[in-house]
């Protein structure tokens, strides 16, 4: 991937939590605002094959990470995903920048282990 694109995949990491799923994203972005960046919605958000958005997950201890402005910087994104929204694609969205980080590639949950971490470093999530 060129250094020119200001949204770029680095990492994607699923952990499946019983029903549920742990999606972290590692992304590279650049912040070419005046402003720094608060990494959270609305200016971030994942949105699912139907179009919905997927909840983050933050713990109550943990800031959202940010990046300064007219700066680059490789941040962690945490996303909570139910089984319906690994059925399709998912996009991540920043201030209008778009990044396929799952294709349409249905993947089953119920064939991860629990609480065993999966990492792909491109959208196709294969198991």
């Amino acid at each position: 991937m060129s250094a020119d694109f200001p949204l770029q995949l680095r990492r994607c990491t699923l952990e499946r939590d019983f029903g549920n799923a742990r999606l972290d994203l590692e992304v590279r972005y650049k912040n070419s605002s005046p402003r720094p960046l608060s990494m959270q919605a609305p200016d971030v958000r994942l949105v699912n094959g139907a179009g919905k958005e997927v909840p983050p997950f933050i713990l109550p201890v943990e800031r959202p990470p940010s990046i300064e402005a007219q700066t680059t910087g490789d941040v962690r994104l945490r996303f909570w995903l139910e089984k319906a929204d690994l059925a399709g694609p998912l996009t991540l969205e920043i201030r209008g920048q778009k990044l396929e980080v799952k294709n349409g590639t249905a993947l089953d949950l119920e064939k991860l282990e629990n609480a065993k971490p999966k990492v792909w470093t491109s959208a196709a999530w294969a198991l």
